[in-house]
């Protein structure tokens, strides 16, 4: 049902549906009284949740009614919900009980495409969802409940379909004061949580559980302000936790801290990027454990002319990842060259190593406008055991020589990512097997990279040294052993 005839629906029944409604009990302490609020009981609207009919009319119906006056909370329990897109406004809390669960349809006619009122790169792939709120206040989304899209299925599997041809579990946009807390959301058909735009977001103590493959994402945070991502646990096909950036708004003072990303399949554990329009700063990840993860355990980007600085990296456990950190400063399409500046990795363990790779951090290359490097990345108390490429050369195997390092690869504009740096079709197909000039380390294009209390060791023989520079300026080393 649409927004304006759940309107109409409640201006004719009126004081009849909010009969539904059962008002929680003020507070009896001395403490200053608060607002009443009512909570609305999904059943009472006519919800069945039985797993097989469709509840959408009826819970929109409940939102409505929770939405008028000061708001209130809308209840599933003991049952699963069928459901389409469902829109939340100001001041609702959709809880969703332990044994209940609210189940997306497999309808793409129950999903109707989302237009939020803004200019963002991201929406292209962000039209569809299971639960939506736009321009909404004090939304709350809680409860030990599961929030299913029910996307185990061919067609929203992996990259089937466009992105944007297929439901988030979760989309809110251009909102204030937004809460996700304690539920499981299982099975989204493409990105799972996502916020645009959002001031004042905490996402607490979930679990994401979307494997699908790529594309299948588990939090991501674009644009917005004030952020706090803590204590949830990740299994995803893509990126674990990823923040990006889609219009000159930016991204800023974001606190990702006690997280376990047990899954980031194709992708990254932790991300900024790939989207890198406006300024990411002030961010801060700590005390995470990362694995099961392609490409990086820690990926930092800007190649959509954006600036990322300030961020900080803090007590990060990884293991079975690809490479424990990717950094690429360029330019795609026709996006300038931003900048990357002021990066601290503190206190990184790492093991159980994928992939030879080693760490890639690059700047662009000097062009008619100056100089483009990676400025200020500082490595402290940082032990990581590394996988050697043997004594394997080739083609795709680069050594520390000046001619090897000669030969690597230039960013090229791609899609930014430790496996797809390379510019032919052969060499991207190929591209698990490369493995950079310096085992530990590559530096390119950058000032003032430094290392203090770096430990590193290598599985295995090693022809590379452990870190390689071109254009770059790097301050202390690493020495070998634990």
């Amino acid at each position: 049902m649409s927004m304006s005839c759940c309107r109409t629906l409640l201006a004719v029944l009126g004081v009849a549906l909010l009969a539904g409604c059962a008002a929680e009990a003020p507070p009896t302490s001395a403490a200053p009284a608060t607002r009443v609020t009512r909570t609305c009981d999904a059943r009472a609207f006519g919800a069945v949740g039985d797993g097989q009919a469709k509840d959408t009319e009826a819970l929109q119906r409940a939102i409505q009614a929770c939405s008028a006056d000061d708001g209130g909370t809308v209840l599933l329990s003991h049952g699963t919900f069928v459901s389409g897109t469902l829109v939340l406004h100001s001041h609702v809390t959709l809880r969703i009980e332990r044994g209940a669960t609210l189940l997306g349809s497999r309808d793409d006619a129950d999903y109707p495409l989302l237009k939020p009122p803004t200019v963002n790169t991201q929406l292209a792939d962000c039209q569809h969802a299971l639960i939506y709120a736009v321009g909404a206040t004090d939304i709350r989304i809680e409860g030990g409940g599961t929030i299913d899209g029910n996307a185990d299925i061919d067609k929203w599997r992996g990259m089937a379909r466009p992105e944007g041809q297929r439901p988030m579990a979760i989309f809110t946009a251009m909102s204030t004061r937004v809460s996700i807390e304690g539920v499981t959301v299982r099975n989204a058909a493409t990105w799972g949580v996502v916020n645009l735009e959002v001031a004042n977001l905490v996402v607490r103590g979930i679990t994401v559980d979307s494997p699908h493959g790529p594309t299948h994402d588990g939090i991501d945070v674009v644009d917005g302000h004030d952020v706090l991502i803590e204590d949830n646990t990740i299994d995803a096909g893509d990126d674990g936790i990823c923040l990006k950036s889609g219009s000159p708004l930016g991204l800023r003072d974001v606190v990702v801290r006690r997280n376990h990303v047990r899954g980031a399949g194709v992708a990254n554990g932790l991300k900024l990027g790939t989207a890198t329009t406006g300024p990411m700063h002030h961010i801060l990840f700590e005390d995470i454990t990362i694995a099961n993860a392609q490409a990086a355990a820690m990926a930092i980007e800007s190649v959509d002319g954006g600036e990322v600085s300030d961020i900080t990296f803090r007590r990060i456990t990884l293991s079975d990842v690809g490479t424990p950190v990717f950094m690429l400063l360029g330019a795609r399409g026709t996006a300038a060259v931003g900048a990357i500046h002021d990066i601290r990795f503190e206190t990184i363990r790492g093991d159980h190593l994928r992939y030879p790779w080693g760490a890639l951090l690059t700047g662009a290359p000097p062009d008619a406008a100056g100089r483009h490097d990676l400025q200020a990345v500082t490595f402290k108390d940082v032990a990581i055991t590394w996988k050697s490429a043997g004594g394997a050369r080739g083609p795709h195997v680069f050594g520390s020589s000046a001619g090897e390092i000669d030969r690597f690869p230039v960013y090229a504009g791609g899609y930014p990512d430790p496996k797809f740096i390379f510019a032919t079709p052969q060499a991207k197909a190929e591209v698990v097997d490369y493995a950079l000039p310096g085992w530990a380390f590559f530096v390119r294009d950058a000032r003032g990279v430094g290392f203090e209390d770096c430990r590193i060791s290598v599985e295995g023989n090693e022809l590379r040294d452990a870190i390689a520079t071109k254009d770059a300026q790097v301050d202390g080393t690493c020495r070998s052993g634990s």
